[in-house]
């Protein structure tokens, strides 16, 4: 994770080497946000305050977790990897 000296841009890599079978959502907890901003997260177009990612985390939801992909589609499944544009609106 990068974030820029403004506090108004982050960039979050994601990276997994292989799917694990029945595991619950993972969330990564974001550093150095500015806690009252609130941030727009471009992979799903959600919007969060900067306070939420640090404490709660980013959910890095896949086909295992809940949705339903049973055709692999380049999205999910081993060696997936993600990059995660966060701006603050």
């Amino acid at each position: 994770m990068v974030v820029s000296n403004d506090l108004n841009t982050a960039i979050v890599g994601y990276y997994r080497p292989l799917q694990e079978v029945n595991q619950g959502f993972r969330r990564i907890k974001l550093l150095g946000l500015d806690s009252d901003k609130e941030y727009h997260v471009s992979i799903n177009e959600t919007d969060h305050y900067g306070d939420e990612l640090m404490n709660l985390g980013l959910i890095t939801s896949d086909s295992s977790c809940g949705e339903n992909r049973e055709i692999y589609n380049g999205i999910n499944g081993d060696y997936l990897s993600r990059l995660y544009i966060i701006k603050a609106k």
